[in-house]
């Protein structure tokens, strides 16, 4: 047991290398760092004066949360579309290796990459904003966050299958990180939406985080943690097994066709 999660995690360590170290330490500031918080910034502002202070450490660590779509949307999306540009899709979906646990564990990084940037999304936002975080809160935050950006990453992966099928992956990716930012509820309640649409959200991931993050630190209510957590993570799980499904049928067209460029 103890060597099967030794050898999934040198596989998720070793595969998020292989993908981004090669880039330059500053692309990587600039892209994965600089670019969220400047998104921070500019959200923490609006809110801040649009509601008058009322409640900003909530929408802080709200719009904190939400960087990780750099992660979860772009990062896992990569997972797959970077083999099909090296060519090395072919030798991945041939490979005897369960495929559930070799993308899994291909994703872990991305959400621990996710973690970290909305960690420090938060610490840029309590030093500019001047607001404070029970020190209490922040375990149970963390584990709000991880399971969120872990359902996030499970939507990211069903995307990224869709690089088999079309090259038009960075307009999918966009607009999925649209709806991720307009229809989670950081910036503005669910109670404006349309009905439908306030339904809807209910089904896309960071919803229950981005509302148990408020709940945590505007109110100190850890009352819904386990329910909404619960929920998000099922969330989570159903994306992944959607992807996997999506894997598989392209596995099969590919043996049918004979390739792995399935449009």
């Amino acid at each position: 047991m103890i060597e099967c999660l030794e050898r999934f995690g040198r596989h998720s360590l070793l595969s998020y290398k292989a993908l981004f170290g090669w880039l330059d330490p500053k692309v990587y500031l600039l892209v994965m760092v600089l670019n969220p918080l400047s998104q921070l910034l500019f959200f923490s502002v609006l809110v801040n004066y649009v509601y008058k202070g009322e409640g900003l450490s909530g929408y802080i660590g709200s719009n904190a949360l939400l960087l990780c779509v750099m992660n979860s949307v772009f990062g896992i999306m990569s997972v797959i579309t970077s083999d099909r540009g090296m060519g090395t899709l072919q030798l991945v979906m041939t490979s005897p290796v369960n495929k559930a646990g070799l993308f899994l564990s291909r994703s872990i990084a991305h959400v621990l990459n996710g973690l970290i940037t909305s960690g420090l999304g938060l610490l840029f936002g309590i030093i500019i904003f001047q607001v404070s975080i029970p020190f209490e809160a922040l375990l149970p935050l963390s584990f709000v966050w991880a399971v969120s950006i872990f359902s996030a990453c499970g939507l990211g992966l069903i995307v990224g299958c869709f690089c088999l099928w079309t090259p038009s992956m960075h307009l999918l990716s966009n607009l999925l990180a649209s709806i991720l930012l307009l229809l989670s509820g950081a910036n503005y309640p669910h109670s404006i939406m349309p009905e439908w649409l306030g339904h809807f959200s209910q089904f896309i991931p960071l919803t229950r985080g981005v509302q148990l993050t408020k709940a945590i630190l505007n109110e100190g209510d850890y009352s819904l943690v386990l329910t909404l957590l619960g929920e998000e993570f099922l969330l989570g799980c159903c994306f992944f097994v959607i992807s996997f499904v999506f894997i598989k049928h392209a596995e099969y067209l590919s043996r049918v066709k004979g390739t792995m460029d399935l449009n």
